[in-house]
């Protein structure tokens, strides 16, 4: 995006969706809107809506920005968001050459005539548009802008999961919080570019992330957390899972190699990150999977796992071994699927045999339970560097293996790159993926 005011652009855009709604349109996106825009019953309950935020967080007027990258009544360039012709059957209640918002997730122009039926796609749409676009001025830190309960009910009702047909999972893994604490401890390898990682941010995008597509489900699989984490940086994240499960998303996780060595931190400034995570779960905000099915938000997936060392969050402390082996696996049987698998260590067919912890051929094929999918964490980098293809294998029997790399710019093969984590969605047998930077 270019150097333009993205809440005044944002702000205008909307100005001119909403001046242009015809009297048939259906009366909740019309509330959505103006709740967006002045204040509404839709807006989220910490939120503040575009039209207070452009009086209280932008130096300019609005006028003074239509006139410089407008006619004097509206925008016309835009550099800070996407914008796009009105949908075919929108252009006839819209001003002449107007162009309206495009939503930044999907990628779809925002609908104006809305009726009954298209009012649930609607609001999805319009709730992928940031709390606190940017500004002169900072925000509050606020990341949710409509009513979660609503934003989730209209994902549910255009199946984008809860209905049987169609669910998606936010793919993450490797968010390592507490990495740039490396710099303090001295403890730990770091990357040249260490103190533009903040821990805090990684968490906060990932929420919104999850949040703004409205996924049915986070899972993490594995170094939830680095091996030396700060009381503070584990704050923001339980306040961010707390918020999650608030807004009917669950987020499971399996243990990986750096959680391990979080229950016994070096540094004064540290905590035993294990002993969070412990609480985390007796508080509900994350969910650890096993060898025995976890109903992914109560729907149809089952998700299984396996932490890093077949030791899990009880275990820590207990049993130092990082080695297992396929027979040593036994899965409970599972509902007739979808069935994710989840892992956190090296595995065919991403590292040759001579070099992997697992081989995952055999894990599958003395499995009971036919696993659809395969997640694995740990690696920070994709193979061959190829970010196109590197991250993504089968197994002998054509069981995918999806990798996401990093959620923190972590691995050297970041370094001129961003992190990303990785929507599944599930349907129809088949799973498609969509990448979003963190």
């Amino acid at each position: 995006m270019g150097s333009g005011n993205e809440l005044t652009e944002l702000y205008d855009g909307l100005s001119v969706l909403y001046g242009s709604l015809p009297s048939t349109v259906d009366s909740e996106w019309k509330l959505a809107l103006r709740s967006v825009l002045y204040g509404g019953e839709l807006l989220a309950a910490e939120a503040a809506c575009y039209g207070a935020q452009q009086k209280d967080r932008n130096l300019g007027k609005r006028k003074d920005y239509a006139r410089r990258y407008g006619n004097g009544e509206r925008v016309t360039e835009f550099s800070a968001i996407r914008v796009a012709e009105p949908r075919p059957e929108d252009k006839r209640y819209v001003p002449t050459e107007a162009v309206l918002p495009v939503a930044p997730e999907s990628g779809e122009v925002l609908p104006v005539n809305v009726s009954s039926d298209e009012v649930d796609r609607a609001i999805s749409l319009l709730a992928e548009f940031p709390a606190e676009p940017a500004a002169d001025r900072l925000g509050d830190g606020v990341d949710v802008l409509l009513d979660p309960e609503r934003v989730h009910r209209a994902r549910e009702n255009t199946a984008r999961g809860g209905n049987g047909s169609e669910t998606t999972v936010l793919f993450v893994s490797d968010t390592h919080l507490g990495y740039e604490n490396r710099l303090v401890t001295g403890r730990g390898k770091t990357v040249s570019w260490a103190r533009e990682i903040s821990s805090e941010q990684t968490i906060r995008r990932i929420s919104e992330i999850a949040l703004g597509r409205d996924v049915d489900a986070v899972i993490h699989t594995g170094d939830v957390l680095d091996h030396e984490v700060d009381e503070g940086t584990l704050a923001t994240a339980a306040f961010r899972f707390r918020l999650l499960a608030a807004s009917g998303i669950p987020a499971y996780f399996i243990i990986g190699s750096h959680d391990h060595e979080s229950y016994q931190p070096r540094h004064s400034g540290s905590v035993n990150g294990v002993a969070w995570l412990k609480r985390q779960v007796e508080k509900g905000n994350l969910g650890e999977l096993s060898t025995t099915p976890t109903p992914v938000a109560g729907g149809p997936i089952d998700a299984y796992g396996v932490s890093v060392g077949n030791v899990g969050i009880d275990d820590v402390g207990k049993y130092h071994s990082r080695k297992w082996s396929p027979s040593e696996i036994e899965f409970s049987s599972a509902s007739p699927g979808p069935n994710v698998l989840c892992l956190h260590d090296g595995v065919t067919p991403y590292r040759n045999p001579s070099t992997a912890d697992v081989d995952l051929d055999k894990l599958l094929a003395r499995s009971r339970v036919s696993f659809d999918c395969v997640l694995v964490g740990d690696e920070h980098r994709p193979r061959g560097g190829d970010f196109e293809a590197g991250y993504s294998f089968k197994t002998s029997d054509g069981t995918p293996v999806l990798y996401t790399g990093p959620a923190a710019r972590i691995g050297y093969a970041y370094r001129d790159r961003r992190a990303f984590v990785t929507e599944l969605t599930f349907s129809d047998g088949q799973v498609t993926t969509t990448r979003h930077e963190v």
